[in-house]
């Protein structure tokens, strides 16, 4: 990998010097890391919920976010604000439910990572800072104006998000929305890399 980084790097010097103009390299869309997906479907979140989703780091291991994306239906129409925070202190209390994401390629090790809802309890999260979020509109299921909120990192050769060490953690967070009292339910689909 290194030794493509320098070639590209030196292509792209030698175009900078050119007269025409030249092109940007390709975004790192499909790497060589072993990548993992996970979707889970009809999360019903406690009242208040705050940190719905939590992918912790892994010693040794250099995590990154590519994509998250949330949609989801509530009995009545209401618009609720995502964010995603990374954190740097483990969340206290609540009911985790571990969930086992699929390897994009079968010869790929399990993953370091580890991914967690809390859709039956709510924790109190943990010390971090919010870096994106967008607001999300839930509506009746039967009206067929489902809203969906994605975030995806590297499509356009932007650095993605990193979790490097066990005490580093991505957080869903839904600004304690009360989805319950809408009878809502998400659903959340995410994707990351490990080296």
């Amino acid at each position: 990998m290194q030794a493509i980084a320098a070639i590209n790097k030196g292509f792209r010097a030698l175009l900078v010097q050119a007269a025409t103009p030249y092109l940007i390299g390709a975004a790192d869309n499909e790497p060589e890391r072993n990548t993992y997906r996970a979707f889970m479907y009809g999360l019903a979140p406690a009242a208040a919920i705050s940190d719905l989703l939590l992918l912790r780091g892994a010693a040794g291991k250099t995590i990154r976010l590519k994509a998250l994306a949330i949609s989801g239906s509530a009995s009545a129409a209401t618009n609720i604000g995502v964010y995603l925070a990374k954190r740097t202190a483990a969340p206290t209390g609540g009911t985790p439910t571990t969930v086992t994401p699929g390897a994009a390629d079968s010869t790929d090790p399990n993953p370091a990572a580890t991914l967690q809802h809390y859709a039956s309890g709510a924790p109190t999260p943990g010390a971090g800072a919010v870096f994106d979020g967008g607001r999300l509109n839930l509506a009746p299921a039967a009206n067929g104006s489902i809203d969906r909120l994605v975030f995806q990192y590297t499509w356009q050769n932007d650095k993605a998000p990193l979790l490097v060490s066990a005490n580093e953690w991505f957080a869903l967070n839904f600004n304690s929305a009360n989805i319950s009292g809408v009878a809502g339910a998400v659903d959340i689909g995410i994707a990351w890399t490990e080296e």
